[in-house]
């Protein structure tokens, strides 16, 4: 398993055409490509930073170049992107994260 940490610089006034095309990659690398779940965040500056958690390297390689339906959404996020820097593959060594299930009542927050 491994994770991989995208960052980007967009467009002002762009954002909603990223996030849109975002989505529809991560949909299609989670439903088709071994990719099990990603998280898109901002930063205070404007940077937007996404990361991805992956069955392997193999599978995630293999999802960055597949051409398919989805080039549309591609094209969104392309796009809306004044400058993309380089993506870091990381491998898991600890992993202290919680996970917390919204069905349950958290009395402790």
């Amino acid at each position: 398993m491994i994770y991989v940490l995208f960052r980007w610089d967009l467009k002002a006034g762009t954002e909603q055409s990223f996030k849109e095309g975002w989505t529809e990659i991560i949909h299609r690398n989670i439903e088709k490509h071994g990719a099990l779940g990603s998280r898109l965040h901002k930063t205070k500056d404007n940077q937007w930073i996404s990361y991805s958690k992956w069955l392997s390297e193999v599978h995630f390689k293999r999802a960055q170049t597949i051409h398919d339906q989805h080039e549309e959404a591609r094209i969104k996020m392309v796009s809306a992107i004044t400058k993309t820097y380089p993506p870091i593959v990381m491998v898991p060594v600890l992993d202290n994260a919680v996970v917390i299930d919204p069905a349950q009542p958290q009395s402790h927050l």
